[in-house]
């Protein structure tokens, strides 16, 4: 267990690379998967308007289908 925290640790005290890399990394996975979920959102929402107002335009012609 020393051996690893000797590894994680430069003797200056500084961030290794090896936990450099693996922050990198989670933040590049992390603004990868917020791009891909805003998009994903963003699409959604657009559809489901598109969605509700086709279907209170389809009610509304049966309704007045109905009185008539």
């Amino acid at each position: 267990m020393s051996m690893l925290m000797k590894k994680l640790k430069s003797t200056k005290g500084q961030i290794s690379m090896e936990v450099g890399i693996l922050i990198a990394a989670a933040v590049a996975v992390a603004a990868v998967a917020g791009y891909f979920y805003l998009t994903n959102v963003k699409s959604v929402s657009s559809d489901t308007a598109t969605t509700a107002n086709n279907v209170i335009a389809n009610f509304t012609g049966e309704a007045n289908n109905t009185v008539n």
